[in-house]
């Protein structure tokens, strides 16, 4: 395997395990460069990508993860969401966290359809 594999792998379980990829996180020492953020970018974006037509192909049935991705590619915050579907920033941060954290909540089929169809008209309108 690659590296650029490798680190694709890597960015989509750090989405997966801790609800975000940490791309554009402020650390208190500089590592990554502005290049370097860019490349995470690209990585992220592909990874976004094949998500998206990997769901128009076959509907991924976690609608949580499904959420995130949603998130990263259009680059929404939870209040963003929260307004979107009209539910409360912390019930959109439960279903954007860890499925092993005692804070994760289950997205149901109902709200991603609501979240899907609010989504919709957002981008119509943007």
């Amino acid at each position: 395997m690659g590296y650029r594999a490798l680190i694709k792998k890597y960015i989509r379980h750090l989405e997966l395990v801790a609800g975000d990829n940490y791309i554009e996180a402020e650390g208190n020492e500089p590592v990554l460069s502005g290049r370097d953020i860019g490349e995470l970018r690209t990585l992220s974006a592909e990874i976004a990508r094949d998500a998206y037509q990997a769901t128009e192909v076959m509907r991924v049935e976690n609608y949580n993860y499904r959420l995130r991705v949603l998130m990263n590619r259009y680059a929404l915050t939870s209040q963003q969401v929260a307004e979107l579907c009209d539910v409360a920033d912390e019930k959109v941060r439960c279903w954007r966290t860890s499925p092993n954290s005692r804070r994760y909540e289950h997205m149901s089929e109902d709200d991603f359809a609501v979240f899907e169809k609010s989504l919709t008209r957002w981008l119509e309108t943007a």
